[in-house]
C-alpha cells in the first residue's frame, strides 16, 4: 500500500516561462530525501489560452 503526497507549484501559465529558479527539482530532492518517490504531476489551473498556470507534484512511499 503507498500513501501520496502533493506539493503545487505555480508556473505562470505565459507563453514563456521561466523555471530558471528550478524550484521544481529543490522540491523533489527535498521530498525524495524524506523517502519520498516523485511518479509525475497533475495540471490543476491553466490560463486562458490553455497555458499550464498551476501543477501539483505528486510523490509516493510506501505505508
Amino acid at each position: 500500500m503507498y500513501e501520496y503526497a502533493y506539493e503545487t507549484v505555480y508556473t505562470g501559465g505565459g507563453f514563456f516561462l521561466d523555471n530558471s529558479n528550478q524550484e521544481h527539482r529543490k522540491i523533489i530532492a527535498s521530498y525524495a530525501a524524506k523517502g519520498w518517490r516523485f511518479v509525475g504531476f497533475v495540471p490543476s489551473r491553466f490560463t486562458g489560452n490553455g497555458g499550464i498556470k498551476e501543477l501539483d507534484l505528486v510523490f509516493e512511499r510506501e505505508v
